[in-house]
């Protein structure tokens, strides 16, 4: 059972080199791992090519290099390119926490009735605390019930279902997860929680990270279009804005400790 890693880069230079190494690092070796690079002017490309070439197994490569309309048509880029029957996007600053994470996956897809599974990440945040942070396992109208960077999708539900849109720029997972929920019945039974370990370490500083109040906008019209605007996702909206002004003020005046302490508390106790 292939698996595609789809990596976007730009300028990734700095983080890159942890992101390759742990996919070749990785005991199960039916993979393929696709860059699309947004035209970088840095030496990104030139360090993934010397990593490959060094470990004699430049087949598993494929570079797509051209300008994209965002994240979310570098997602499609990939996922069109791709050959494999699973597929995972793993952003150019984030990579596997475990050499055994592919072994794992391809257990769980051993059942047909598996279209995705997903586990936990380690967010690395060194000014606001990093934490280890479960999936919330909630209705959209919540939050966002899985960690993103986790998820290996069956390619056929793309194909099925359709890829990322586009006109979101920091919300497009959410959005995804809200066209599966309202088109698959009861898609948490066919979800599975790999939980023996985290499955990626995840940077702090990505796009919907740095454009939260943006972020938090687009999964508004995500969830008005697919019918998920009722009064609990209101509730959560409201409570969502305010944390993230309150994060502002914290941080304005020297609080930080305070936003560590709640993410805490979030990401220990609020696991379904």
């Amino acid at each position: 059972m292939k698996i595609s890693i789809i990596t976007p880069t730009y300028n990734s230079e700095k983080t890159i080199l942890d992101n390759v190494q742990s996919i070749i690092n990785q005991t199960y070796k039916e993979f393929e791992h696709i860059i699309v690079d947004n035209l970088s002017t840095d030496n990104t490309l030139q360090i993934i090519k010397n990593i490959y070439l060094s470990n004699n197994i430049s087949d598993k490569l494929r570079i797509i290099c051209e300008k994209d309309e965002g994240i979310s048509d570098a997602f499609n880029k990939g996922i069109n390119a791709s050959s494999g029957k699973i597929i995972n996007i793993l952003n150019s600053d984030d990579h596997y926490a475990s050499p055994n994470v592919f072994s794992e996956v391809v257990k769980v897809f051993d059942d047909d009735n598996i279209l995705l599974t997903h586990g936990d990440i380690f967010f690395d945040d060194p000014i606001y605390g990093s934490n280890i942070r479960k999936p919330l396992l909630c209705p959209v109208t919540v939050a966002m019930p899985y960690n993103h960077p986790t998820m290996f999708i069956k390619k056929s539900v793309y194909e099925k279902y359709d890829l990322y849109d586009t006109s979101f720029r920091y919300a497009m997972d959410f959005e995804f997860i809200c066209k599966l929920s309202k088109n698959i019945d009861d898609l948490k039974s066919k979800s599975s929680y790999l939980n023996r370990f985290s499955i990626v370490n995840m940077k702090a500083g990505g796009a919907s990270w740095k454009n939260e109040l943006a972020s938090l906008r687009e999964t508004k019209k995500a969830l008005k279009y697919y019918g998920f605007w009722n009064l609990s996702a209101r509730k959560n909206y409201a409570f969502r804005k305010l944390r993230i002004k309150l994060k502002t003020v914290f941080s304005v005046f020297g609080m930080e400790k305070t936003v560590t302490f709640w993410r805490k508390w979030k990401w220990e106790n609020k696991h379904e």
